[in-house]
């Protein structure tokens, strides 16, 4: 009777300790998920900050003009994507939808090699202009992303208006 006992006494003892440590990795899970939706929601896109003046730059588009910080218009909304980015191939139909009701001009920005960007040359090329550059291209550059996909308004005089790397917390478009 006493190793009886003594087996139910351990194997409540190792099921308190159990619970104690089961707490500890919640709370512990808990204080980095906090941690890291404070991250998230310190950054307001992954391009300059909104309010910023975009760099001076030039590229070429595929259909051969020359875009430019001078040559932004009113309003002009410029996504930079890579086919090989996985967020960005999900963002790509969401992007398409709000290009479209876009009242303003549209600068896409695929980032890769030309021969791996042609099919989304190809396909935001419906929407506006489109350069294709490799990563660190003078449009990243100029524009300070950090990282893809990459979504900004910009004014006329080359102020970001809205950054965020989903198209949901960019204004709301309004028709052309």
């Amino acid at each position: 009777m006493a190793y009886l006992s003594a087996a139910v006494a351990l194997v409540g003892a190792l099921c308190l300790f159990d619970l104690v440590l089961s707490l500890g990795v919640i709370r512990r899970l808990r204080e980095q998920t906090h941690l890291i939706n404070q991250l998230a929601a310190s950054t307001t896109g992954t391009t300059a900050p909104v309010g910023a003046t975009v760099e001076e730059f030039a590229a070429t588009t595929t259909s051969g003009r020359v875009v430019s910080r001078a040559s932004t218009e009113e309003r002009t909304l410029v996504g930079f994507v890579s086919p090989s980015c996985a967020p960005c191939q999900e963002l790509l139909p969401a992007f398409e939808g709000y290009a479209r009701g876009f009242a303003g001009a549209v600068v896409s920005v695929v980032v890769g090699e030309p021969d791996e960007a042609s099919e989304y040359a190809r396909r935001l090329g419906q929407l506006g202009e489109v350069v294709v550059e490799p990563s660190g291209g003078p449009m990243a550059t100029a524009f300070g992303v950090g990282g893809l996909p990459a979504l900004c308004v910009v004014d006329a005089r080359g102020r970001v208006v809205a950054s965020s790397a989903t198209v949901e917390t960019l204004p709301t478009p309004v028709p052309a």
